[in-house]
């Protein structure tokens, strides 16, 4: 048999497995081939910027949901920075209603941004009067020279200090306040 090929092996064959590739004609007349390219080359074109086109919708549509969620997350640290203010309004409310506090403490941080220490009237709670006389009356110091007006005008737990240089608020609600602006601007 000439032109056939000739396998010489060196052993018998074992098994054997037939393996087809298959083929892809493609029947197109010789003159219609450059039209092919040029029409498959302008689809090809034509899905890339359909792409792209997706693409950037697809960033633009992330973009706006990066900016949703970062306002939702500002959001929600405002409202729990509110929220804790509250539960600390109600904690100092029934601190306050069951007399757990110290005046004497209130009294000295108060004293601590008064600009002076020289005529100074401190305007208080009735209820908080008889505390802060005795603390005179068992001679401490924070206190010397410090004279005590009962004002019902002023509630538990907090105290005014007038001096002549100006005057001190200690409230409870001004520093819930002062807390509130701080936790908001954090966030």
């Amino acid at each position: 048999m000439a032109g056939m090929a000739t396998i010489n092996l060196a052993g018998p064959i074992e098994s054997l497995k037939v393996i087809q590739t298959p083929t892809f004609v493609i029947d197109m007349p010789e003159e219609a081939s450059g039209d092919y390219e040029q029409d498959a080359l302008a689809g090809l074109e034509r899905q890339k910027q359909q792409y792209a086109e997706v693409i950037k919708t697809l960033e633009t549509a992330a973009a706006k949901m990066h900016t949703v969620y970062e306002k939702m997350i500002v959001e929600h640290r405002q409202a729990i920075a509110k929220l804790a203010v509250e539960i600390a309004r109600k904690i100092l409310a029934q601190k306050v209603k069951d007399g757990d506090y110290q005046i004497e403490t209130i009294i000295q941080e108060a004293l601590n941004n008064s600009p002076t220490r020289q005529d100074v009237v401190i305007r208080l709670n009735p209820q908080d009067l008889n505390r802060c006389q005795q603390m005179q009356q068992q001679g401490e110091a924070a206190v010397a020279g410090v004279k005590f007006i009962a004002d019902p005008g002023i509630g538990p737990a907090q105290c005014v200090i007038e001096t002549p240089k100006g005057k001190v608020e200690s409230l409870i609600e001004e520093h819930l306040v002062q807390v509130d602006r701080a936790l908001c601007k954090a966030v």
